[in-house]
């Protein structure tokens, strides 16, 4: 049997407080650039397979 979702909690008094500024120092933060060296290899597959049925219309 599936256990019931619970309800989304409500931060009040402090924790609500430490939240905010957790969140607003985020912000300021800019998020860093994760490299994704298999996008290369996928490209390069995609155009081997081109021509082959489903993969035709796949121009990228």
């Amino acid at each position: 049997m599936a256990m019931p979702i619970q309800p989304t909690p409500i931060l009040r008094g402090d924790d609500a407080i430490q939240f905010f500024k957790m969140v607003e120092r985020d912000l300021k933060t800019p998020a860093k650039y994760v490299k994704t060296p298999k996008i290369e290899n996928a490209r390069k597959l995609v155009k081997e397979y081109k021509g082959y049925g489903k993969y035709d219309r796949l121009d990228s």
